[in-house]
């Protein structure tokens, strides 16, 4: 049904969680099972664009005993993807990902939307299984890790996409979170330099940073290092912010597309974190066909322009 939704909407290319090529949980994709999807993707004539690394394992982010194995299967993960043509993999580097303090506030319409408050996480103790990483140690664990898969994804002809820590507070029940800046993302793609490694271009998530979103579209996409788009659009910003309708946060949508065309992007561009809509189908998909009705429209007026 996702599928015929997808096609419907006029949809080029869809991401997909990485647990759909991993179906008898061996720990990493194989390149038979990368194949079917894409086959059975193309039958409703779109492609994949990204589909999201779900074996980054802790034992990679923490440094624990272990994780070779699972770079190994990460590895694997990735010639697989390269083997059945999947332009994008995408991953996650969270020491602790600060959940905790999303809650719900009534919305336009009696939609729900997701808010951010930082004081609701801020008392709570450091987990056992997590510690209290440091910046250092994550930055020399991420460095670990990329030296190891950068090289594999540039022969495979992958590109890497990290997203970043979501939400942001700098530290997250003791852990430090350090892809949580727009100085964050700049180090991470300076650290393996590479044309396979780069980030996804979350806009909540730079909006929630204060950051300027045109400015820093231009900063990594002039670079080539934007590799998958999150577009959506946050009010407010950290540590107290909540998700609208795309219609009304607090960046202009218009000129970040326009952003986008200026630096020649060219993968995939996706609805991201949709409010709740009552009576809604599926996983969201009444909202997320809102949000895809308006990027097309908004890359339709952006190449109007010319």
């Amino acid at each position: 049904r996702t599928l015929h939704w997808a096609a419907q909407l006029g949809l080029d290319a869809l991401a997909l969680g990485g647990n759909l090529a991993d179906p008898e949980r061996l720990g990493y994709w194989t390149e038979e099972i990368c194949r079917a999807i894409a086959e059975k993707v193309q039958t409703a004539g779109l492609e994949v664009g990204i589909m999201m690394l779900h074996n980054v394992t802790p034992r990679i982010i923490l440094g624990k005993p272990g994780r070779d194995e699972d770079i190994a299967k990460v590895i694997r993960s990735i010639r697989a993807a390269g083997a059945a043509g999947y332009p994008v993999v995408e991953y996650n580097f969270y020491n602790h990902r600060a959940v905790e303090a999303y809650g719900w506030r009534p919305g336009r319409g009696g939609a729900s939307y997701v808010d951010y408050v930082d004081a609701r996480v801020r008392s709570l103790a450091p987990l056992p299984d997590v510690g209290r990483p440091t910046a250092e140690e994550t930055w020399d664990r991420m460095r670990y890790f990329l030296e190891a898969v950068v090289p594999v994804a540039e022969q495979a002809g992958v590109r890497l996409a990290l997203h970043p820590n979501d939400p942001p507070p700098p530290v997250s029940r003791g852990a430090a979170q350090v892809i949580q800046s727009f100085e964050g993302m700049k180090k991470l793609i300076e650290l393996v330099p590479s044309v396979a490694n780069g980030i996804t271009f979350c806009q909540g998530s730079f909006a929630e940073w204060g950051v300027d979103v045109v400015e820093a579209i231009h900063y990594f996409g002039s670079r080539d290092k934007i590799h998958h788009v999150h577009y959506r659009n946050p009010r407010g910003t950290f540590p107290n912010y909540v998700e609208p309708f795309i219609d009304e946060g607090d960046t202009d949508m218009f000129l970040a597309m326009k952003a986008y065309r200026d630096v020649d992007y060219r993968f995939t561009l996706c609805s991201d974190h949709v409010p709740k809509m009552t009576d809604d189908i599926g996983n969201g998909l009444i909202g997320r066909a809102y949000n895809h009705g308006y990027i097309k429209a908004m890359i339709q007026a952006v190449n109007r322009l010319d």
